[in-house]
């Protein structure tokens, strides 16, 4: 995790988020991508990970990826693959 990433974390302990499920690691990719589609950041998730358009994640969004992952980490579980 990187500095960016756990100041994203600290950040978003504060919102309450109980776990309905566990996803799969696909679901969870798929999910993920879903989410970064809908603000704009080119992404496809399958059961390998998740990939990014030909120009990947601009260094402004990086914390807004982070937060999509951590945030739906938190509501659905991230599956043990992917610990």
């Amino acid at each position: 995790m990187t500095e960016s990433d756990a100041e994203v974390a600290r950040i978003l302990s504060t919102i309450p988020v109980r776990a309905s499920r566990q996803m799969t690691a696909t679901e969870y990719q798929v999910r993920v991508a879903e989410v970064l589609n809908l603000l704009d950041i080119e992404a496809v998730g399958d059961e390998t990970g998740v990939y990014y358009g030909e120009e990947g994640v601009e260094l402004e969004d990086q914390p807004l990826e982070a937060a999509v992952r951590i945030l739906i980490g938190r509501r659905f579980g991230i599956p043990e693959a992917l610990r």
